[in-house]
């Protein structure tokens, strides 16, 4: 019976101990990210359906990125989308994210399909999707 108590015990206390050494891990060798700003535009359908999502975030990795840089990416899917049009994205007049459909129905675009830098962005400026040279949605940026 003691052995069992002994091997259970030893368990508990490998498993808390295992998980408090992550803990001091992760903080001694993760990295930290700073977030200056950070915020979204959804794009939901008539019914409430979330289609597609635009996020924009001004931050850094501390001890990597000196500075604050802007990060941006976009996440949709909608029947619009047509294989090989051109989408961009605005933050009010500023073009911050242009893409070709490589797959019918959906997009993503990331840092590598940035365009032009937005500056400083505040709650309630404009995310416009513009397919084709048309604009087809428009949401106001709200904090994430």
């Amino acid at each position: 019976m003691e052995t069992l108590i002994d091997i259970i015990k030893y368990t508990v206390f490998g498993f808390f101990g295992l998980i408090l050494l992550l803990a001091v891990l992760a903080l001694l060798f993760g990295k930290r990210i700073r977030k200056q700003w950070e915020f979204e535009a959804e794009f939901r359908d008539d019914r409430g359906r979330e289609f597609g999502e635009f996020d924009i975030e001004s931050s850094r990795i501390e001890k990597q990125e000196p500075d604050f840089s802007i990060k941006a990416k976009l996440r949709m899917r909608h029947k619009s989308l047509q294989l090989h049009q051109t989408v961009r994205v605005y933050v009010d007049d500023i073009v911050v994210l242009e893409g070709m459909v490589q797959t019918e129905g959906q997009i993503q675009l990331g840092h590598e399909n940035a365009r032009d830098n937005p500056g400083n962005v505040q709650a309630g400026q404009r995310c416009r999707i513009v397919i084709g040279g048309n604009e087809v949605f428009s949401e106001a940026l709200v904090p994430d």
